[in-house]
């Protein structure tokens, strides 16, 4: 391993060490098995409610021309 005295002085080991790896998925692991109960049961939220006004209601469709001008005339 890298940390082993096997071998000459000043040897260079490119191995990974995957226990930071390991830790941060079971942490995750850890997080969605908490977190999707949850999502399975679902929480309620109460929207704002507004008064519906003229500009959603109606709808404009125009041309522009080049100088921004309308171009049906």
């Amino acid at each position: 391993m890298g940390m082993g005295s096997s071998g000459g002085r000043g040897e260079v080991t490119s191995e990974i060490n995957v226990t930071p790896m390991a830790d941060v998925m079971l942490v995750l692991l850890i997080i969605f098995m908490v977190v999707t109960p949850m999502l399975q049961k679902g929480v309620s939220v109460e929207l704002a409610r507004t008064k519906k006004s003229e500009r959603h209601e109606r709808s404009r469709s125009g041309r522009c021309g080049a100088r921004g001008r309308d171009s049906r005339r």
